[in-house]
């Protein structure tokens, strides 16, 4: 039977989360012009949806160490705005058409409004957190030094992914993926919502170092899992996601697997595709995951995103049972049958 709580859990809380993100920005009367080239910008993007995951497992980190998760809502919604900020500049970045399924908030609005856009969503991280009458200061403080620290390794684990491409790096091992990997996606979403969760919630120190480590293995199985997803899926589903990692010529943990594991005629072919970039073909594209496949790059990828969910999982015992504890059970679990 297909374990539902964690999707469950989502659909309970998302409302309200929604709620609350359009609320920040209507605190105050701004104008037409602002709404229109501002406010209204940021409107449509959260109205698109998503899943609302990381404030969610903010929530969740609350309620797994005994906290009333109200509390937390708007620790969650900072990192939520952290979130959207990161997808309108990485769609700049990726040169991407489209995001949820509608054009990307740069081809609808221009460059410079999204990218401006993205930087008022930035900016209301650390307003959001600061001005919340239901946090004491010293969680405050406490709360802004993580989302600091998930801000400083999120463009670290960025800067790597974008410059392998850029200088056509290709002698890199699955450390070092990892390590990109846990920066661009392990802190924003998973390491710092549980952890700045538990912090609200009264969590002890142990409580917090379970959490993070939790979330960590969690986050970084799920990065694995995304990275299957745009090779695995169908262009009818998977719309601009769709080979995007290979067409970009990303450097995912499955293409430094084969990179490695390619034999001294394919290697080099497998170079070439990469160089080509934007400019490979579909064809071109399914080439490089027909040797992934081939290579076993992609079971590769999926065992390790299994052990690290394994792994990750056990750090759960360290907590008391409680309901919040079985829904992040389930929420590994979702994570890992996402590209099955």
């Amino acid at each position: 039977m297909r374990d539902n709580l964690f999707i469950d859990y989502l659909a309970s809380v998302s409302p309200e989360i929604d709620e609350q993100l359009h609320r920040y920005l209507t605190r105050a009367p701004h104008g037409p012009m602002l709404d229109r080239y501002l406010y209204d910008i940021l409107h449509e993007f959260i109205a698109r949806g998503g899943k609302r995951t990381r404030p969610a497992m903010t929530l969740l980190g609350c309620e797994a160490v005994g906290g009333d998760s109200r509390k937390a809502m708007a620790t969650g919604c900072a990192i939520e705005f952290f979130h959207a900020a990161a997808l309108i500049h990485d769609d700049i970045m990726d040169a991407s058409l489209l995001r949820r399924g509608e054009k990307c908030a740069h081809i609808v609005y221009g460059e410079p409004l999204a990218i401006n856009a993205g930087d008022y969503a930035l900016g209301l991280v650390c307003t959001v957190v600061v001005r919340d009458p239901l946090l004491d200061d010293a969680t405050k403080l406490a709360v802004v030094d993580v989302i600091g620290e998930m801000s400083e390794h999120t463009v670290e684990g960025q800067a790597l992914d974008v410059g392998w491409v850029r200088d056509d790096v290709y002698d890199l091992t699955p450390q070092d993926y990892l390590e990109m990997a846990l920066g661009k996606t392990g802190y924003y979403s998973g390491i710092a919502p549980l952890k700045a969760g538990a912090i609200v919630g009264g969590g002890t120190e142990q409580e917090i170092r379970a959490l993070v480590e939790f979330g960590r293995s969690a986050s970084i199985a799920f990065q694995i899992q995304d990275d299957l997803l745009s090779i695995l899926g169908d262009e009818a589903t998977m719309g601009k996601d769709y080979l995007s990692d290979v067409l970009e010529s990303k450097r995912t943990l499955m293409v430094i697997h084969c990179l490695s594991a390619a034999s001294p005629i394919d290697r080099p072919r497998l170079m070439e595709l990469l160089r080509m970039g934007h400019e490979k073909t579909q064809l071109e594209a399914l080439e490089i995951v027909e040797m992934l496949e081939r290579y076993g790059s992609i079971d590769y990828a999926r065992k390790l995103a299994l052990d690290l969910i394994v792994e990750g999982s056990s750090h759960l015992d360290a907590l008391g049972a409680s309901p919040a504890r079985d829904v992040l059970a389930s929420m590994a679990r979702y994570f890992l049958s996402r590209a099955e």
